[in-house]
């Protein structure tokens, strides 16, 4: 004979595997909605920074980074001339 206790874990127990299931299946569903946004994020990009159509992650980083930096040095210099000439 069973006691009341062991009857209500196994019910908890049932009820926390469907709710795991659900998770899980949310979650697949969320990181294929995630993996989709990065790659139209990142396809954005590569439209943005002239010369990076169809070029892979590992060069496409390092690439926007440069690219960044040199956007970052000619505000300075386009700075500097406009307090130069008190623009």
């Amino acid at each position: 004979m069973r006691t009341r206790g062991s009857t209500l874990w196994r019910r908890r127990a049932m009820r926390m595997r469907g709710k795991k299931k659900r998770l899980r299946l949310s979650l697949v569903k969320n990181s294929t909605a995630v993996n989709t946004s990065i790659q139209r994020k990142l396809r954005q990009l590569q439209k943005i920074i002239p010369g990076c159509n169809e070029m892979d992650l590992e060069t496409l980083f390092p690439r926007i980074a440069n690219y960044i930096l040199s956007l970052q040095v000619k505000v300075n210099i386009l700075k500097n001339i406009s307090t130069l000439y008190g623009v």
